[in-house]
């Protein structure tokens, strides 16, 4: 004979999730440069590989940043950004910062940089710069 235990349901009242929406500098950006672009929407969205749909409620503040960071640097290629931009915008490192990062003076050197001003670290930057333009010349 087979029986059947008869155990109590237990319901919890389901919480909604909170839609998270990009920083406003990200936001902001897309959206200038949406507005100044003669492709549309759609066209963008193709050409980057995500929806329109998905492109319009990221652009309306109604979605978080993109998970993978390919979407980033697509949107950065097809609205023609400088690279790095729309990462900073999202306060996420993009390719390049995460491979500098990986080196071993890269923390100790952010951490000696963190006290300095705008003005001193606009200083840090252009000798930078220079030193990689002089050391690596057929790179950007």
């Amino acid at each position: 004979m087979l029986t059947v235990k008869k155990h109590p349901l237990i319901f919890s009242a389901m919480t909604t999730q909170q839609p998270t929406t990009a920083p406003d500098r990200f936001v902001k950006l897309l959206r200038l440069a949406l507005a100044s672009q003669s492709l549309s929407l759609r066209k963008v969205a193709g050409k980057a590989g995500i929806s329109p749909a998905y492109l319009s409620r990221l652009v309306n503040g109604e979605r978080g940043l993109p998970t993978n960071d390919t979407i980033i640097a697509k949107l950065e290629e097809v609205l023609d950004f400088p690279p790095g931009r729309l990462f900073d915008a999202a306060e996420r490192p993009d390719l390049a910062a995460k491979s500098f990062l990986k080196k071993s003076q890269a923390r100790p050197m952010m951490r000696s940089l963190a006290p300095l001003s705008d003005a001193d670290l606009a200083k840090v930057l252009k000798v930078a710069e220079d030193l990689a333009k002089k050391h690596h010349p057929d790179q950007k």
